[in-house]
């Protein structure tokens, strides 16, 4: 290694032992209490505590950590608390509609509780699991990667023939499973990638809020990209969602999702549980594997939430203009900051006058002569309020009212299933010629929903025309759709939704 890349790599871990809450906390004088409490009540599901939980569970736990080890812990449960947020360990939120705070571990935190689990059991150092899956993922790049259609189609039919010859295997002598040994083995791999999901989903979503903060000072303090991100946000693209924390994180949660590959994944996992090596996991081990899907859901689902409110958030901050207060209040800072210097190098003195404007707050002050008594009585109302009698319900009335804010699903279901019977396959258009619209472009847009749903497509477009409530004949080109069979009324509908105890039996 050369002189320059080693002095660079000491600058480097310098800056990281200076800033990086993982390292600080592994330093810290009273790691291990710090550890025990974090991992004791950030455990599991518990991803995040609110501030009164946590502070009960603190305040549990530090005295008898107090009493075994022995290790000076001077500072009240509060003060600790504060402390760890302060250094990077915490992160400490305040949903909108939340009773108190929320607390979460850091990444940094994270990091620390993964290194000092792997010093207290550290993994095997060399598996055949580990090994095939290091192959496996080698083998699966090369595959990708390889621009040769040649060798693709090659590697396709050698897998296929590989294929044929373990399902004539298994015709001839059965299915061969692997021993219980290896069965664990590659279980252990599969949780060692559970335990480190935590801390993917944590370092996301701070890169996340990272680009966040990021955006916003480009905003206030970058005139030409600033610029260029007021634009982009005001086009409706969502720059925190385009991002490369963000796109990353897209396609992860797009699969979860998937129902096709998320029923397929579901199945896998039951599949898993109920062989005959999973008793021989430790307690915990089971735990992560069954708690996996769960934990996937929830975890996601966080990170989700956190990226969505963090761009209406930036969305808000540009269209209500907030932005352009925070921008003036920084240039008031940097014209005072400039002043002071111009100030000190030009020599002045502690008693020198400024020419400078400042406008100060005061008080109001007036005596005690020009105040005056509240008496409620001033504000009391004398006059009787009257009361309304309710009168009868008019059932035209009503039907006229819901025709006035609801599509009227049942004249549509009416008048295509009239045309049908006649023997007639409607389009859109025709069924409007024949029973021109009611309410104007709700009409419109009800059938156009009927077709889409109940409809088939047809070649070419039609021009749909109908009378808006002013009496102007208007029209719209749209795809052609035929209604071809008979629609279903409400009634009926309703007749073939399930039950609640067809879906318990689901």
């Amino acid at each position: 290694m050369s002189a320059e890349r080693t002095i660079a790599n000491a600058l480097t871990f310098s800056d990281l032992a200076a800033k990086e809450p993982a390292w600080a906390l592994l330093r810290a004088t009273n790691a291990p209490a710090i550890l025990t409490v974090l991992s004791a009540v950030f455990r599991g599901d518990n991803r995040q505590v609110p501030g009164s939980e946590l502070i009960a569970a603190t305040a549990r736990i530090l005295p008898e950590v107090r009493e075994q080890t022995g290790l000076e812990l001077k500072l009240s449960t509060e003060a600790y608390i504060e402390e760890w947020v302060r250094s990077g360990f915490l992160t400490r939120r305040a949903p909108q509609n939340a009773p108190e705070e929320l607390y979460e571990l850091s990444p940094g935190a994270h990091l620390a509780q993964d290194f000092v689990e792997q010093l207290h059991t550290p993994k095997r150092a060399v598996t055949r699991s580990r090994l095939s899956n290091v192959f496996n993922s080698l083998s699966a790049l090369e595959a990708d990667t390889d621009p040769d259609e040649d060798r693709a189609i090659e590697r396709l039919e050698r897998q296929r023939d590989e294929l044929q010859q373990r399902i004539d295997t298994i015709r001839v002598d059965g299915v061969r499973t692997v021993d219980t040994g290896e069965a664990v083995e590659q279980a252990r791999e599969v949780i060692s990638l559970i335990r480190d999901l935590p801390t993917d989903f944590a370092r996301v979503q701070s890169e996340i809020e990272r680009e966040d903060l990021k955006l916003r000072e480009q905003i206030l303090t970058d005139d030409r990209r600033g610029a260029e991100v007021l634009e982009e946000i005001f086009t409706g693209l969502d720059l925190i969602d385009q991002s490369e924390s963000g796109q990353a994180f897209n396609g992860f949660y797009r699969l979860l999702l998937n129902h096709q590959e998320s029923a397929r994944f579901e199945a896998t996992h039951s599949e898993v549980l109920k062989r005959d090596f999973i008793p021989i996991l430790d307690g915990e081990e089971q735990a992560l594997l069954r708690g996996l899907m769960a934990s996937l859901r929830s975890s996601a689902g966080a990170v989700q939430e956190a990226k969505t409110r963090l761009s209406r958030s930036l969305r808000r901050f540009v269209q209500s203009r907030e932005n352009e207060a925070h921008k003036g209040l920084l240039n008031s800072i940097k014209d005072a900051e400039l002043a002071a210097l111009q100030f000190t190098r030009n020599g002045g003195k502690p008693r020198q006058s400024l020419d400078m404007e400042l406008r100060l707050t005061r008080g109001k002050f007036s005596t005690v002569a020009s105040w005056a008594l509240h008496d409620p009585a001033d504000f009391r109302i004398d006059t009787d309020v009257p009361v309304h009698q309710p009168g009868d319900l008019d059932p035209q009335e009503l039907r006229a009212r819901l025709r006035d804010t609801e599509v009227d699903w049942g004249e549509l279901h009416l008048a295509i299933n009239d045309l049908i019977a006649e023997g007639s396959q409607p389009t859109v258009a025709e069924v409007l010629e024949a029973r021109p619209a009611t309410q104007g472009l709700a009409s419109v847009v009800g059938l156009i929903q009927l077709a889409r749903q109940r409809g088939t497509r047809t070649e070419g477009t039609e021009f749909l025309r109908w009378t808006s409530p002013e009496g102007k004949l208007l029209q719209a080109r749209y795809t052609a759709y035929e209604f071809r069979e008979q629609v279903p009324t409400t009634a009926q509908l309703w007749d073939h939704q399930p039950t609640m105890k067809d879906n318990a039996h689901a």
